[in-house]
């Protein structure tokens, strides 16, 4: 069970209807050394939840997830870290110091860094919540889009007030632009939807360097985006289902639809390309669990994607399809989720009337939000804490 957004309103509104500025004085975040490996245990979670279903106040929600997801236990042996492909034999070295944080910072943390892996640089930002920095934390990687950058999607978003709310962190890659390019991850070229090369590679090795820096519970990583942001978060969901354990796509396009830049501009304003590439774009590939947003108004990417990338998510998978209709924040939706046999959703579709093509439910000050709608970051969060890796 997922909550409604009733849940997340008077937790969250405060959060998104003003702007967080968070330690911005360009704190680097390599170097940190690594304390003895805690971890949520399934069944605290398991308790976390059985008291969520008896609906406590919407006052208390934010503490009691808190304190109870994020309860710690000690592991004896440490953690394993993920393995790396053949083809992408260098995990990537940082070249800027991390802050030294005591076992337990008293303050957030929004720092700036970057990664090296070969010849290419890729500079990103870290939120760190308040707190144990020995406890295994989950992590989220959000990828902005072609307009804006990660500044924008971190307030637009406001997902950092609500990772604060369960102690998550979240990385903020920021696409390399050479001369002549612009801010947009090439979610649309093959060479670039392929596992061990391009922009997939150099986004898996900045995700495994922050995990092998910091306490990161490795059941728990999910990958989420807006616009291109959300293209290429549909592109690491199908390239790296090992490394992620969720997909979260606000206003995006479904992988492999195009394979060139010549597809991308029918891809986004009709929905579908001139020239589909071969049918079994997705054969052989085992697609995430995967919760999408999108405008019904949006004429930035058509909403048709964002149905698609529901039928993607779900396609050969036995359950059964459910509607909701509500309204929050002033504006209509339909959510649509599909329930396997066993009682677990592995897709969600939120389709929103009249919104355009912005972040549902963000901050009013940033430029791809609207403060309208359901709270898209809560619900994001919320999904992904029902999916860890089954990997």
């Amino acid at each position: 069970m997922c909550l409604t957004p009733s849940d997340f309103k008077t937790v969250g509104s405060r959060e998104r209807l003003r702007r967080r500025s968070v330690n911005g004085s360009g704190d680097k975040t390599h170097g940190l050394g690594r304390a003895p490996a805690m971890r949520t245990t399934a069944s605290t979670i398991a308790a976390a939840y059985a008291t969520l279903l008896a609906r406590p106040t919407p006052r208390r929600l934010g503490h009691l997830m808190t304190t109870e997801l994020l309860r710690p236990r000690r592991i004896a042996a440490p953690r394993s870290s993920h393995s790396l492909d053949a083809a992408d034999p260098a995990r990537g070295r940082i070249d800027q110091a991390h802050s030294q944080l005591g076992p337990f910072a008293d303050s957030e943390r929004f720092v700036s860094g970057t990664h090296v892996r070969g010849q290419s640089t890729m500079s990103y930002k870290l939120y760190t919540p308040a707190g144990d920095t020995r406890v295994a934390r989950p992590l989220l990687v959000m990828l902005h889009g072609g307009e804006t950058g990660l500044d924008d999607l971190a307030l637009s978003s406001q997902m950092n007030a609500a990772a604060r709310k369960l102690g998550w962190m979240v990385l903020y890659p920021e696409k390399p632009v050479r001369d002549g390019e612009q801010g947009e991850w090439s979610w649309y070229m093959y060479c670039h939807q392929q596992r061990g090369r391009g922009e997939p590679a150099q986004l898996a090795s900045l995700t495994r360097s922050v995990i092998a820096q910091h306490q990161i519970d490795e059941q728990r990583v999910h990958v989420a985006g807006l616009a291109a942001g959300g293209a290429m978060a549909a592109v690491m969901g199908q390239t790296y289902p090992d490394l992620f354990a969720s997909v979260g796509v606000h206003s995006g396009l479904p992988y492999g639809a195009v394979v060139d830049a010549s597809g991308a501009p029918s891809l986004r304003r009709f929905g579908r390309a001139d020239h589909e590439p071969r049918t079994g774009r997705l054969q052989g590939r085992r697609t995430l669990p995967t919760i999408i947003f999108h405008g019904t108004r949006d004429m930035t990417v058509h909403p048709s994607n964002g149905v698609r990338l529901y039928e993607d998510a779900v396609a050969g998978l036995p359950g059964s399809h459910r509607f909701e209709n509500g309204r929050e924040g002033g504006r209509a939706y339909t959510r649509r989720t599909h329930v396997g046999p066993d009682g677990q959703t592995n897709a969600e579709l939120w389709l929103i009337e009249g919104a355009g093509h912005a972040w549902s439910g963000g901050d009013a000050q940033g430029i791809q939000a609207d403060w309208q709608g359901p709270a898209a970051s809560e619900q994001m969060l919320c999904f992904f804490l029902h999916h860890p890796a089954s990997h």
